[in-house]
């Protein structure tokens, strides 16, 4: 908040930033500057926007290099695979050693 002094006698400020109002300085009144605040919750804002974005596939995440955009994408599917591979194999595996076992093969 940025305030400009128009009479030093009276006491009459105006305000130059939000509405341009004129106001007379009172004791009883404190102003305090947002605008580290601001800054602040900016920046809590874009982190909590990359961690959102970081749940979806297609959206890059935060600091991310270019490009990086389906990686979670394909983690995911090559991970699915191996697991899907390891357990066809175990599951094959027992198959194999029931039908040796019965006497079937």
């Amino acid at each position: 908040m940025k305030l400009v002094d128009i009479s030093s006698d009276v006491g009459l400020r105006m305000d130059v930033e939000e509405d341009w109002t004129i106001a007379q300085e009172r004791e009883d009144l404190v102003f305090y500057s947002l605008e580290p605040i601001i800054a602040q919750i900016d920046e809590y804002d874009s982190i909590a926007t990359g961690l959102v974005d970081s749940l979806a596939a297609n959206k890059p995440l935060i600091e991310a290099f270019p490009g990086r955009e389906r990686a979670h994408y394909w983690a995911g599917m090559w991970t699915n695979a191996f697991y899907g591979f390891t357990v066809a194999m175990i599951f094959l595996a027992l198959v194999t050693i029931m039908l040796r076992i019965r006497g079937g093969v």
